[in-house]
This record gives structure tokens, C-alpha cells and sequence, in this order.
């Protein structure tokens, strides 16, 4: 190499250098704006209440310190409220920060240096990375985790302190999410030619018959919820009556009858869960009270409106135990689309491998849902709230993976004799 050519090239690679460290900054930055701004808009709702009820006592700053509270909850975090901690992550609420992590990082693949092009060739594990701009996503990984442990430090400030150690769970889990989203979402636009080389990296080097259960897990993913949310409408429209009933015993108030109906709105999807769960032959516990496929047991309940649609303690009409045909049918659908996604002469096992790995992937997906629906109040007669997450994965996976096999087993039988 000339002198000439080492003078051109060191300001060039110098350059470089300095626009990935002004990425992986940026991205660090980004990070920690999503977790501040969906802060903000959790906030906001709270300080309209507290402006628009004239018989709060709170002061600014601890009305900012319930906001935080409730970002941590949405986190998965648990609050200290005097001698009781409380764990509970409205759904929707958690979908706050998550839109959030969605849009920031985002913006994070598209304007990072390499985004338009420049990388030309991915050949290995390191080109892939950086293809992907795998610095980048984990600084922004980093920058939302850090910002969020600091966020909720501020609430021990505080009435009710979040146990910091607790968010680490939700704080890693939210953008990580929000991660695999973008890049889903930029795989399908096909708009960054470097993102696409990286990420067809991956796909080739990912085993064939797991990519092929991929969209069968989504669709049974799919029926299962809308299984559950039939289960959850009939119940409402049928306990309807007591639910207003609870609701004129309680006298909140305009604001707060608003601030409770808000509540219970965030948390339908966590009631979602819990009927999915119920389906696979968990039982539903709120407190003491045991809601199964034979009966449920009497307790003492919390004033909340809508568990006033819980069935009376005793036993339940006969037959309800069909409900576990939405996870065999689901299953079912599960083996048949296996079967099409394999080719016409594959063997069993190789439907079989597809529809397992299906199983396991919506079996994981449902296996985080119930223990981010998963609640409590400790210590105390609440001190579980919803379904038990292992439970119901054991279940609901081995009655998804009995179905998709034997439909798969009857198909290919058919198949072969045509």
C-alpha cells in the first residue's frame, strides 16, 4: 500500500468508525425516549383524573410517582402499597411501551449507516450481524432497560415503591419484542437490501420444517383466542345485570366509575388469557375462588364490577368440558396445515417435526401470555389472580400436539392410498 492510499484510507475508516459509534449512541438514545415518552402517555390519563376530581389529596408529585407506579406495572413489576405488594400488567397497558419500542426502533433500522446498502455480501454469523445492525438494536435494547431501571427507581421516591428488580423481566421482554416486530415488518417491506441479505441469512440457516410451522402456529394461535373471546363475550352478556348491579353499590363517582371502567377496559386481554387457559383445563383462581370445568368455589371476591360475571360457587351445568374441543380443533387445523406446508411424498416424520415445532411455538407464546396475565396481591387472600402459566402450557400443548398428529396420521394415511 502507497502513502497515498494509506492518506485516503484512514480518514475513510476513520469516518466509519465514527458514523457506527454515532448510530449505536443514537440507537442508545432512542431506547431511552421510548421508555420516557410511553411514560408520558400513561401520565397523562392520571393527571386528567387527578385535575378533574375535586376530591383528591394527592399532591403533582405523587400523582407523577402513580404514573410510574403504573408503567411499572405494565412492566410486570411489583408495588409496595403499604405491607402488600401487588403484581399486575393490564395487557393494553403493556401495549404502551411496546407501540412505542415498535416505532423507535424502527427508525433505528432505517437511518443507521449501513441501512441503504453498503454491506454486499453476507457469507457468515458476523456479516449477518452486522447486516442486521445488531450493535445498534442491542444498544437500543440497552438504552430502554437503563432508562426504564432508572424511571422506576424514582417511584420509591414515593407512596408505593416498585421493587426495581422485578421490571428486569417485562423491561428486557418489551423491546426485544418490539425488535423481532421491526424486523418482521422491514423483512415484508423489503425496502433496506442490507436488512433483507442479513435476514436471509438467517432464514437459510434456520431449519426448513421450523420455518414452515411458523404461519400453522400463528393460525392456531389464532383460533385459540377467538375461542376464548366467544367463551368471554357470553359470559358478559349473561352476568351483565349483576355487573351493573356491583357497579351502583359501589356510588365511585363520575371519575371514579370512569378511572375503574378504564381499569378493567386495559385488562381484557389478561381476561383473554385466563379463558384461553380455562379452555386447556386450568382452573381460573382469583383469590380463594376456584372457577373449573366442574364448579367453582365459594371466596371472597374484590369489588371490581366485572368479576361479579364469575359463576355462583357450586357446581356448573354438566358438559362444559367440551370446551377443550377449541385447543383439539385448533390442533387439528394445526396438523392440516402442516400437511400442506410439507411437499406431497414427504414422509410422517416430517410432517410430524413440522406440527411439533408449531406446538412448541405456540405453546411458548402462551406460556409468556399467562404469566404476563398472571397477578396477585401477597400477602392476603388474592395472592393469585388468574391462571397457572406452566399448567396451562402443559395442557394446552399436549391437546394441540394430540390433535395436529392425529389429523396429520389420518391425512397421510389418505394420501397414501390415492
Amino acid at each position: 500500500m502507497t502513502l497515498l492510499e494509506r492518506t485516503t484510507t484512514r480518514p475513510s475508516d476513520a469516518a466509519t468508525l465514527t458514523g457506527r459509534l454515532r448510530a449505536v449512541l443514537l440507537a442508545a438514545l432512542a431506547g431511552l425516549l421510548a421508555a420516557v415518552i410511553s411514560w408520558v402517555v400513561v401520565l397523562v390519563p392520571v393527571v386528567v383524573a387527578w385535575l378533574a376530581d375535586d376530591r383528591s389529596s394527592t399532591s403533582i408529585w405523587q400523582t407523577a410517582g402513580i404514573g410510574v407506579d403504573l408503567w411499572a406495572l405494565a412492566h410486570r413489576g411489583t408495588i409496595e402499597v403499604g405491607a402488600t405488594s401487588v403484581v399486575f400488567a393490564p395487557l393494553l397497558l403493556t401495549l404502551v411501551p411496546l407501540l412505542a419500542c415498535w416505532y423507535a426502533v424502527g427508525q433505528v433500522v432505517v437511518d443507521r449507516p449501513d441501512a441503504r446498502g453498503q454491506l454486499q455480501d453476507v457469507r457468515g454469523w458476523r456479516s449477518a450481524w452486522a447486516a442486521l445492525g445488531a450493535a445498534e438494536l442491542l444498544a437500543f435494547l440497552g438504552g430502554y432497560v437503563a432508562s426504564g431501571l432508572l424511571l422506576v427507581s424514582l417511584a420509591s421516591l414515593g407512596q408505593a415503591p416498585v421493587v426495581v428488580a422485578s421490571t428486569v423481566p417485562g423491561l428486557v421482554l418489551i423491546p426485544l419484542v418490539a425488535i423481532m416486530l421491526s424486523l418482521w415488518r422491514e423483512r415484508r417491506r423489503q425496502e433496506q437490501p442490507t436488512l433483507d441479505r442479513g435476514l436471509r441469512w438467517i432464514e437459510l440457516h434456520t431449519p426448513v420444517l421450523f420455518r414452515r410451522g411458523l404461519r400453522p402456529a400463528a393460525q392456531a394461535l389464532g383460533l385459540l383466542l377467538t375461542g376464548a373471546l366467544l367463551i368471554l363475550v357470553a359470559l358478559l352478556v349473561m352476568r351483565f345485570d349483576r355487573v351493573l348491579t356491583l357497579y351502583d353499590a359501589l356510588d365511585a363517582g363520575t371519575v371514579g366509575t370512569s378511572v375503574l371502567t378504564l381499569g378493567q377496559v386495559l385488562a381484557l386481554p389478561n381476561l383473554l388469557v385466563w379463558a384461553m387457559g380455562w379452555t386447556s383445563g386450568a382452573d381460573v383462581a382469583v383469590g380463594t375462588v376456584q372457577v373449573g370445568w366442574a364448579g367453582s368455589t365459594a371466596g371472597d371476591l374484590p369489588l371490581v364490577p366485572v368479576l361479579a360475571a364469575l359463576p355462583e360457587p357450586g357446581s356448573l351445568p354438566p358438559g362444559l368440558w367440551l370446551v377443550v374441543l377449541i385447543p383439539v380443533l385448533a390442533g387439528a387445523w394445526l396438523g392440516f396445515q402442516s400437511v400442506r406446508a410439507a411437499p406431497r411424498l414427504a414422509s410422517w416424520w416430517a410432517k410430524a417435526q413440522i406440527a411439533v415445532s408449531a406446538c412448541v411455538c405456540v405453546t411458548v407464546v402462551v406460556l409468556v401470555l399467562s404469566w404476563l396475565a398472571l397477578g396477585g396481591l401477597t400477602p392476603g387472600l388474592l395472592a393469585v389472580v388468574g391462571t397457572d402459566p406452566l399448567r396451562v402450557a402443559g395442557l394446552l400443548g399436549a391437546e394441540l400436539l394430540g390433535g395436529a398428529l392425529l389429523t396429520l396420521t389420518v391425512l397421510h394415511l389418505f394420501r397414501r392410498r390415492l
